[in-house]
């Protein structure tokens, strides 16, 4: 199922404001920090066997490129979401979405992530499990 769909349609309008979702640090999150270099925002569940293999190869493609990092659990509570993160040493910012991101964007399956440009702007959308390479030349292109 790796490199299951590239090229989807992605989200219009400034993405990475929608991100006002509960973090699972101990602060607040701040979308605005996300502008100025590329994001990937991956949308997953603590219980997906997939995403459990696609985040990594995004924390490792975030990192080569420099780019911001956020994963956003749409379904499986805090408590699963911190376990994924704690299990899989994940560097990026997590966050918990109440149901309110799955619906706008419409997101029917997970692992679904976006490539979002240093102005917050979707530039590439994935559904299904990815490769590391096919994120960092994502990232990349979104320079």
């Amino acid at each position: 199922m790796v490199g299951c769909k590239r090229g989807e349609p992605v989200p219009g309008g400034d993405v990475a404001a929608s991100l006002t979702l509960p973090s699972l640090g101990a602060y607040a999150f701040d979308p605005a920090t996300l502008k100025g270099k590329p994001s990937l925002v991956m949308f997953v569940t603590p219980t997906c066997p997939h995403c459990l293999k696609t985040l990594p190869r995004g924390m490792a493609a975030a990192k080569a490129q420099g780019a911001n990092l956020v994963a956003v659990f749409v379904a499986g509570g805090k408590q699963n979401a911190e376990g994924v993160v704690t299990n899989l040493k994940f560097t990026g910012t997590a966050l918990v979405d109440d149901g309110t991101l799955r619906k706008k964007y419409d997101i029917r399956g997970v692992p679904y992530s976006l490539v979002l440009g240093a102005d917050g702007k979707a530039r590439e959308a994935f559904k299904g499990e990815q490769e590391e390479s096919t994120f960092a030349e994502a990232l990349s292109d979104a320079k």
